[in-house]
């Protein structure tokens, strides 16, 4: 259903709590693939890491590995992104009830609030289309690409 595009920001720790997150997900059907997009710098130790969670690692960039999903619909998850069960069982029913427009502009996964229930945290992962991502200008940044298209977006507040 949906594939998961993600960066190790800067070390095999940043993201191995968001892969460990992830494998309920894939069980269930709800992840089709997962895909890190490579960093100067990473290591034997995130390969080992990647292998272990059977996540794909892609050189090249955003753009390409928007265009290797697997899937249409695309959660570009931030390293730092907590998907518990609750958070993956609602947002596996909040993908399912996605009007193909709504899905279009975005459902942004949101922190805890900074200043009350009012004001929810930055968008740590974004549920879109391949289309959105493939429109933003090629060399975008994962964390660039993660504000920028989550403007407008429908919000979900399921990330901790």
């Amino acid at each position: 259903m949906l594939s998961v595009i993600t960066h190790s920001g800067g070390s095999p720790e940043a993201v191995s709590g968001l892969l460990s997150d992830l494998v309920p997900g894939a069980v269930s059907g709800l992840i089709r693939d997962v895909i890190l997009v490579e960093s100067e710098g990473d290591g034997e130790a995130l390969a080992a890491l990647c292998q272990d969670a059977g996540a794909r690692r892609l050189p090249g960039g955003l753009g390409v590995a928007v265009r290797e999903a697997r899937s249409d619909l695309i959660l570009l998850a931030s390293a730092q992104l907590r998907l518990d069960s609750f958070a993956l069982e609602r947002l596996g029913r909040e993908v399912s009830a996605l009007h193909p427009d709504a899905a279009g502009r975005g459902l942004a996964l949101t922190g805890p609030a900074f200043l009350g229930i009012w004001s929810p945290g930055p968008p740590q992962g974004l549920v879109t289309t391949r289309a959105r991502l493939l429109a933003l200008a090629p060399g975008v940044r994962l964390e660039s690409a993660l504000a920028r298209a989550s403007r407008g977006a429908q919000r979900l507040s399921i990330a901790g």
